[in-house]
C-alpha cells in the first residue's frame, strides 16, 4: 500500500498536493549535490547562503528561493554532499491537515506526536509535531504550527535517521 500511495501522492509545489514519497517538488533523499542544483535551476529556484555547518563541517544547509521573488521553496540539507534532509512548509487548512495525518497514519502507522508552544515576543507559537520513524531510515514528519492568531501551516519534512554527519567520525 505504502509504495501505491507513495507514487500516487508525491510533493507538488504546483499543484499543492500532497504525497507520502520522500519526495520534495521533485527533490530526493539520496541525490547528489550537483543533481539537486541542476534540478534547481530547471525548477527556476535559486539557492540561499549556507547556513548551520556542523558535524565538522559535513553538514550544511540552505533554502531555495523562486527567482524574482521572495517565495521560499524547500529547505534542503547536506551530509557530506548527498541529500540527507528536507522539508517545505506552506500554508494549509484544518481539513486538509486531517486528511494527510488520516493517510500518513495509514500507511506508516501511528505517529510520535510532540507539542510545543513557545511565546516568542510574547506571541503564542504554538505546532505539533507528528513523526515517524521508519525501519527503511527515513523519519517523516508533519509539524502543524501558527504564530499568534496567523495563517496554519503545514511542513513536511524527511531525513535519513542514520547518516555520516550524525555519527562520530
Amino acid at each position: 500500500m505504502r509504495g501505491t500511495l507513495g507514487l500516487s501522492l508525491l510533493l507538488s509545489l504546483t499543484s499543492n498536493t500532497v504525497g507520502l514519497a520522500e519526495d520534495v517538488d521533485g527533490f530526493q533523499l539520496g541525490m547528489p549535490l550537483a543533481k539537486v542544483r541542476q534540478l534547481a535551476i530547471e525548477k527556476g529556484y535559486s539557492f540561499s547562503n549556507p547556513t548551520g555547518s556542523s558535524a565538522g563541517g559535513r553538514w550544511i544547509s540552505y533554502v531555495l528561493f523562486t527567482k524574482g521573488s521572495n517565495t521560499t521553496g524547500p529547505a534542503v540539507s547536506f551530509c557530506e554532499a548527498t541529500l540527507s534532509a528536507e522539508s517545505l512548509q506552506r500554508p494549509s487548512s484544518l481539513h486538509e491537515i486531517a486528511s494527510i495525518i488520516k493517510d500518513w497514519k495509514s500507511a506508516y502507522g501511528e505517529p510520535e506526536v510532540l507539542p510545543t508552544i513557545m511565546y516568542p515576543k510574547g506571541t503564542q507559537y504554538s505546532n505539533i509535531e507528528f513523526r515517524w520513524l521508519g525501519e527503511d531510515n527515513i523519519r517523516r514528519e508533519i509539524t502543524i504550527s501558527q504564530y499568534g492568531s496567523g495563517s496554519t501551516d503545514i511542513t513536511f519534512g524527511y531525513s535519513y535517521v542514520k547518516h555520516p554527519c550524525n555519527r562520530p567520525g
